[in-house]
């Protein structure tokens, strides 16, 4: 049995091809292209043409990314399995938000039956909504 870290790459890969969401495929591949430590201070939160908006949590790692961007650019081009990028663009993110009651996106009627339910990853949920979506279509 091959570990889910082999796997996933090439799920990605499939699901790129088959020309599902890039900002979901980007916003999910960019922990393993960028690693835990960047992942940790840098979000990516829109995918804006060619060009991936990405949150920071301060000036000195906006600076110290912007110096990685053509190099980050790569390995998620890489890790997707085509160019989708050609630039990054990093920003401090505003403040939080003070604690408030969460909402859900999906209706509590239709969550008791959606098995995408239980992916607890948010990207990889919306990927497969996308993709079981598309086989629906078809």
């Amino acid at each position: 049995m091959r570990p889910a870290s082999e796997l996933l790459p090439q799920v990605y890969r499939k699901l790129a091809r088959a020309g599902t969401d890039e900002e979901a495929l980007l916003i999910a591949l960019w922990p393993g292209a960028v690693g835990e430590k960047l992942a940790s201070r840098a979000r990516p939160v829109r995918l804006f043409g060619d060009v991936l908006i990405v949150e920071t949590d301060a000036q000195s790692w906006r600076k110290e990314l912007a110096r990685m961007a053509p190099a980050i650019v790569k390995r998620l081009n890489a890790a997707a399995g085509k160019d989708i990028l050609r630039d990054v663009e990093f920003r401090v993110a505003a403040a939080a938000r003070p604690p408030g009651r969460a909402r859900s996106a999906v209706p509590a009627s239709d969550e008791e039956h959606d098995e995408a339910a239980a992916i607890t990853d948010p990207h990889l949920r919306r990927l497969y909504r996308l993709s079981r979506r598309q086989r629906e279509i078809k």
